[in-house]
């Protein structure tokens, strides 16, 4: 095996080992296409797109061309992905206590001032909310902690400014740094929820 056949087959071999609540699947006629998305992304495009011959031992005449790529639905794809994860979740109980612990861990950490490990907590807080699609997640972020969405706004562009958050100008969401998961793994409780990244 060549090197690029050799990484083909892995990434086809982790695509034979994707988790099934997170991903779905899309019949196009001469063919199948299956999308992932990674843990805690709810929000826009997959992060593996997998697109076979519906049946494998007859190949679709022409293979593969853009008109096939226009015909698969990433909306509904996303929509789908929502449904399933709603399915598969145990109880609301359980994220909604975690929420209210998080919005507790929030408010203390403020208390003690506009710190580094608020500002960690607050950017694992405003990741995670823009990852599963969260509307307005300024709004709600600024409702959990008890300031206006101006204040929040400010304390991310806080975080970004101490490279705890990495984020793409003029969109929702980002990345949190090695920093910011070097002060949450410090500060977390050890039996805790993991906050995600």
């Amino acid at each position: 095996m060549n090197m690029d056949t050799t990484r083909l087959a892995e990434r086809l071999g982790r695509v034979s080992r994707m988790s099934n609540d997170r991903v779905v699947t899309q019949d196009l006629g001469d063919w199948v296409v299956k999308m992932e998305w990674p843990a805690g992304v709810e929000n826009g495009g997959p992060c593996v797109l997998l697109i076979e011959p519906a049946d494998p031992q007859n190949y679709p005449a022409g293979g593969l061309s853009s008109t096939v790529l226009r015909d698969i639905d990433f909306r509904g794809a996303v929509e789908t992905l929502r449904r399933q994860l709603k399915g598969s979740q145990p109880s609301g109980k359980a994220s909604e206590r975690h929420e209210t612990n998080r919005a507790k861990s929030l408010r203390d950490a403020l208390a003690q001032g506009v710190t580094d490990e608020y500002l960690a907590l607050l950017a694992a807080a405003y990741v995670s909310a823009t990852n599963r699609g969260q509307a307005k997640p300024l709004d709600y972020l600024a409702e959990m902690v008890g300031k206006t969405a101006n204040t929040i706004k400010g304390h991310l562009w806080q975080a970004r400014k101490k490279e705890l958050l990495i984020g793409s100008a003029g969109r929702a969401g980002g990345q949190l740094t090695g920093k910011a998961n070097g002060i949450l793994e410090r500060i977390a409780p050890p039996t805790g929820p993991q906050l995600p990244n």
